[in-house]
């Protein structure tokens, strides 16, 4: 069976040689793991779009019994170039990848984890990071994976928690530095994760050491 979906890469992997398996977080199909066949070659054609961080149009096979897809096509809607060229930024794309794949799982449509990602990687992609950004991803995620606290009171004042819950990016970012509540998010934030991700979040010490101060 053959089937379409536009989706972001957000990790990948090597399968024997040649062959790659990426998970893609896809709009209509939710998390899926795709086998891209001879991806690893240097001249491969699908290389670009089994790679981290690519937003793209795929083309899927999937037959009975085969645990993956197999990608057969597609065309590569943006790479990114910006985020990709900014350590910071490219930190925290690839933390905001991890979290999601772990937080997510297969085959479980849901297309607001899906544009949260997407909208997030678009405003990398123009603007440099701020402290504000990691926080006000992983609340919305929390409530896209149905553990949200938007509707908690926990002390933190309301136009600043409806802001990182909903607000524009470009309003997340210009939140006024706020130390005490930054502490705040950052306890909660640490504590969830402890709780729903088992083992160690690996990209959380790059964005320890990239979030500019």
């Amino acid at each position: 069976m053959y089937f379409c979906d536009a989706g972001i890469v957000v990790r990948r992997r090597c399968l024997r040689e040649s062959d790659r398996l990426a998970v893609i977080y896809t709009r209509l199909h939710g998390k899926l793991e795709v086998n891209f066949k001879s991806a690893a070659l240097a001249r491969a054609k699908l290389k670009v779009l089994s790679e981290p961080l690519t937003w793209g149009d795929y083309r899927f096979y999937t037959r009975p019994g085969s645990p993956y897809p197999v990608c057969t096509g597609g065309s590569t809607l943006s790479v990114f170039p910006f985020l990709r060229s900014d350590m910071e930024n490219l930190c925290m794309a690839l933390h905001f990848s991890e979290l999601l794949s772990k937080l997510t799982p297969y085959n479980q449509p849901n297309e607001d984890k899906y544009l949260l990602m997407l909208g997030c990687l678009k405003y990398l992609n123009v603007r440099k990071t701020s402290a504000w950004i990691r926080p006000a991803f992983i609340l919305r995620l929390m409530e896209t994976a149905g553990f949200g606290y938007k509707n908690t009171f926990v002390g933190i004042k309301a136009d600043i928690w409806d802001t990182l819950h909903a607000g524009a990016w470009e309003e997340v970012d210009s939140l006024p530095e706020n130390p005490p509540v930054f502490n705040s998010l950052n306890a909660i934030i640490d504590e969830f994760l402890a709780e729903h991700i088992p083992g160690a979040v690996k990209t959380e010490k790059i964005v320890a050491l990239s979030i500019p101060a």
